[in-house]
């Protein structure tokens, strides 16, 4: 239902496999997961608890910002790091590896000075929370075969589009081991239209009103 100007190409202009499930997710308030998956009857959606699985480190900044996480609320899930709270939860993580102040007092704070690139731990933390979104989403393709494509959404990801584009999201969604020919052969895209949802909710209502039909 979205149009190119609704999505913005992420890496490589890639034509995912014709069929197979797409995944959506997105950081906001917490960190969705979704899938759709292509039938002959229409698209089914898939809900899922995704955000809640468990956060992996990928070196060793992201296994001491865990470390210190998991001494606050024991286990850490993706949600931790990948939401609005997260952002901040990152910032002063980083901080704390860094040995300096965390001087912002929360995540839109976090947010406005990374991107008016007035603090360099504000930027560093988003990078990684775009590094660490590339690796989520990632394994989620993998646990998914999502080969159609991986779709972010939310209300975090829009407003940093240019970061996430200039290589570190998707370098990480790619290094998948013995699985990386795998993972380089998904398109991701980065959902712009400001209303994704309510497009969303009219095609499943269009379906519901063909089936009855």
């Amino acid at each position: 239902m979205l149009d190119a100007n609704d999505l913005r190409v992420i890496g490589p202009q890639i034509r995912g496999a014709q069929g197979a499930p797409l995944l959506v997710l997105g950081a906001g308030t917490g960190f969705g997961v979704s899938m759709v998956i292509r039938t002959d009857r229409g698209d089914i959606t898939v809900p899922s608890e995704g955000g809640h699985a468990s956060f992996a480190p990928y070196d060793g900044v992201e296994a001491a910002i865990w470390a210190s996480l998991r001494r606050t609320h024991g286990r850490v899930s993706i949600e931790r790091l990948l939401s609005g709270p997260g952002l901040y939860a990152l910032y002063r993580g980083l901080a704390d590896v860094r040995g300096v102040a965390a001087a912002l007092k929360d995540e839109k704070e976090v947010l406005a000075a990374g991107q008016r690139g007035e603090d360099a731990l504000a930027e560093e933390t988003l990078d990684r929370f775009c590094e660490i979104l590339g690796s989520v989403a990632g394994d989620i393709a993998l646990t998914c075969g999502a080969r159609g494509g991986v779709y972010v959404s939310g209300g975090i990801a829009p407003r940093m589009a240019d970061r996430l584009a200039s290589g570190g999201f998707r370098r990480r969604f790619e290094d998948k081991g013995r699985l990386s020919d795998f993972t380089r052969e998904i398109p991701t895209y980065l959902i712009v239209h400001p209303y994704a949802a309510l497009v969303g909710a009219a095609r499943v209502l269009e379906q519901m009103e063909g089936s009855l039909l």
